[in-house]
């Protein structure tokens, strides 16, 4: 398999290399992250960058560009040469903060080329063991019966936990009381000392926690159940119909690149994420890995900014 793999990586660099539009890649690449070294994003890029520069023979270095929740690393790739020399590592942040803010310094749906929607995992509804909500039916019960008694921690104000709760809130008719955190961290502390009550979470930062008995899961918020949680109802299962987010990575260029390079860039992301030594090592991220096309990762784009723009609307949710 890993012989295959090679081979057709080795066929997409030819066609790169040997296509009309000149000498595509033969400088290195930047792929900016939007956020502080050291979580997720930062790791599946990281992989990403390093399988991608082996693939086209150039070094792609991962730059990060943290803070304002997305936004500086955002705009420094709207101000980027559209040459496909400077990439970023997009998450939904960058759907959600055109709702969340009145003004960005970019047009989200004009100063970007969507390249490729590269890998999509569902969040995950998890409690403190022992707490007494072992069951997101349970869970509701207790909101209905005692409004605002219980909480839900987030990494910040509009952030995919937040946004996940208050999409609960909303399809459920519940009300729960949102405490923001300064990141994943410390929202973690406070579940599992009990001082919160509930917290939607990517698989990898609450695995350890799983696995050692202090947290549990009680839901995925996919449409379906998924292959690494089994056992594990969706949302829309346990009593909360309609209810699916599905977090992603995607990646985004300036707009302007040419056509032919979108291609090649596609092409070739699609040949990194197909290969097993990539996919073991993110597989801890229970994703589905594979590289979409330009156009569905543009549609993917344009459907979470009206969900998302509906959900902070909504909730009344404001940038702080």
């Amino acid at each position: 398999m890993k012989t295959l793999i090679h081979a057709a990586a080795g066929l997409v660099l030819s066609l790169m290399i040997g296509s009309a539009s000149a000498q595509y890649p033969d400088k290195p690449l930047r792929l900016i992250v939007p956020f502080s070294p050291g979580g997720t994003t930062d790791a599946v890029a990281r992989v990403m960058a390093q399988y991608l520069g082996q693939l086209i023979d150039q070094p792609v270095a991962v730059e990060n560009k943290g803070g304002g929740s997305t936004i500086i690393g955002t705009e420094a790739l709207a101000r980027a040469a559209p040459d496909g020399y400077t990439l970023m590592l997009a998450t939904p942040d960058f759907t959600v903060n055109p709702s969340l803010r009145a003004k960005l310094p970019y047009d989200t749906l004009k100063d970007f080329t969507p390249i490729a929607l590269i890998g999509t995992y569902p969040m995950l509804l998890v409690t403190r063991v022992g707490g007494g909500l072992d069951s997101t039916r349970a869970l509701l019960d207790q909101a209905k019966a005692h409004p605002k008694r219980l909480s839900f921690a987030s990494a910040g104000n509009g952030s995919m936990p937040h946004l996940c709760a208050e999409l609960l809130m909303s399809l459920a008719h519940v009300d729960l009381m949102h405490v923001p955190f300064k990141g994943n961290g410390p929202a973690l502390t406070d579940l599992v000392a009990g001082r919160v009550s509930m917290l939607f979470s990517g698989a990898p930062a609450v695995d350890g926690l799983v696995q050692s008995g202090k947290l549990q899961v009680l839901a995925v918020t996919s449409k379906t159940r998924h292959p690494s949680l089994p056992d594990v109802p969706t949302l829309a299962e346990s009593g909360v119909p309609g209810y699916e987010v599905i977090a992603w990575f995607g990646v985004l260029a300036p707009a302007g690149v040419p056509a032919d390079v979108v291609q090649r860039l596609n092409t070739a992301i699609g040949a990194v994420m197909a290969m097993p030594e990539v996919r073991e090592k993110l597989s801890s991220l229970g994703a589905d890995l594979r590289a979409s096309t330009p156009a569905e990762f543009d549609s993917q784009i344009r459907s979470e900014i009206d969900k998302w723009g509906r959900v902070v609307k909504t909730a009344g949710i404001e940038a702080y």
